[in-house]
């Protein structure tokens, strides 16, 4: 059988080829472009969720740390190097970091082997890598450390880098000659708030009676920044605004924050010996961080009890404490008992409460330090023969273990019971 075929119907049929081949082909570019695209927003995501790096020069990042009031916080790495890059791997695109050092600093990775990287490694001297430094917005090195780090020591490096950091000199004359323009207000209450100075509340109050817009991010971020207590005006425009803030900050970071102006309330209680303090502390923590109240009411109780020599308190939260974190956790139980060795002040009662934790610590737990701390707390209970015994059976296990402090630490305990004995 033969099919004659005119050149229409070619046409025809070539015509239909190629718009299903077209509508195929879209169809596949279309899928391939949709994959590509999700992968793109998850890597955006993540990446979000960790340290943020500044793209510009180094000229550029000194002009931004001027105009925020910030830091540099710079990775000096080289790409052969392999700590640097678990750091790069593990430790900067969490969110823990991203939330600390976003807030905090301005973010550059610079290779020490190439471009502006080489001109940084001379003038700060970098001899090893990573190196990671702190510079202020005049170039000056405000702190460095070596190293990589887990994220609890890499947390803790950029906390001690911000006490360092005290830029508020170059505000305090315009401000003492009685400038009171409210960009000076703002700025000198940030550098007095982040050097911890006492003078933060009263220039953070100016500012705030100058009735400035707290939409802005600078004023957003002035918030976050000059809270320091609980008990004070700018606490409640933090909380007012805390949606706002907790969408650039996160909400992590901003619960932390509360926390800490929450704490250094009971500390003003404490130092002040003011009960009203505490109370508004733990009202304003359970209306503001209600997921984190719990253990700061039963922390903030133990605290205030114990500078007040307030023995029923103290007995009562500790109690709750070690129900609430496990009664029968070595761990817990030690934990009160040496708070109470700890503290000179405490009384018969306490001591007798605190063999009684010691003493479970020590049968569930078993370990040497759990030894260590039942047979000081019997010492300090008078009952020294009983002590003596479990003090010598601690050494023995240091000395087995080569542990040097604390067998120093038993032998000490050894000579001090037989001095009454």
């Amino acid at each position: 059988m033969f099919f004659t075929i005119h050149y229409n119907d070619s046409f025809k049929i070539y015509s239909f080829i190629q718009n299903s081949f077209n509508h195929s082909l879209k169809r596949y570019m279309k899928n391939i472009f949709a994959t590509l695209l999700l992968a793109l927003f998850a890597f955006t995501y993540t990446q979000a969720e960790g340290i943020e790096f500044f793209e510009g020069t180094w000229k550029e990042a000194l002009e931004l740390a001027n105009k925020e009031d910030k830091l540099i916080f710079v990775d000096a790495y080289t790409t052969w190097c392999g700590p640097c890059k678990k750091m790069s791997r593990d430790i900067f695109p969490m969110k823990q970091a991203g939330d600390f050092y976003n807030a905090n600093f301005i973010n550059m990775k610079m290779d020490m082997e190439k471009g502006e990287g080489r001109t940084i490694r001379t003038k700060y001297n970098v001899s090893a890598f990573p190196t990671f430094l702190f510079v202020n917005g005049s170039g000056d090195l405000q702190y460095t450390s070596k190293g990589a780090k887990p994220i609890e020591k890499f947390l803790k490096m950029g906390t001690e880098a911000l006490k360092r950091f005290d830029n508020s000199g170059q505000f305090a004359e315009k401000y003492e000659e009685g400038d009171r323009d409210p960009e000076l207000l703002r700025k000198y209450a940030m550098a007095l708030a982040k050097a911890k100075k006492p003078e933060a509340s009263k220039v953070a109050n100016e500012y705030i009676r100058t009735k400035p817009d707290f939409t802005t991010q600078d004023n957003l971020n002035f918030l976050y920044d000059a809270t320091v207590y609980a008990d004070s005006r700018i606490f409640s425009l933090l909380v007012k605004n805390k949606a706002a803030i907790a969408e650039h900050k996160g909400k992590e970071a901003l619960s932390d924050k509360i926390q800490a102006a929450c704490e250094n309330t009971v500390k003003k209680a404490i130092e002040y010996q003011e009960v009203s303090l505490l109370t508004e502390a733990k009202e304003k923590m359970q209306a503001n961080a209600p997921d984190k109240f719990n253990t700061f009411d039963i922390e903030s109780d133990m605290m205030y009890a114990e500078a007040t020599e307030d023995s029923k308190t103290f007995l009562k939260a500790a109690d709750k404490y070690i129900k609430e974190n496990g009664k029968n956790s070595a761990v817990v139980l030690h934990k009160m008992a040496t708070r109470i060795t700890a503290n000179e002040a405490a009384d018969s009662k306490m001591k007798a409460q605190a063999l009684k934790w010691a003493t479970k610590a020590a049968e569930n737990g078993g370990e040497a330090k759990y030894l260590y701390t039942h047979a000081e707390l019997l010492h300090l209970n008078g009952k020294n023969k009983e002590a003596l015994k479990i003090a010598e059976t601690v050494k023995t296990m240091a000395e087995e273990g080569k542990n040097r402090n604390l067998f120093r630490g038993a032998d000490l305990l050894i000579r001090k019971i037989k001095e009454v004995l």
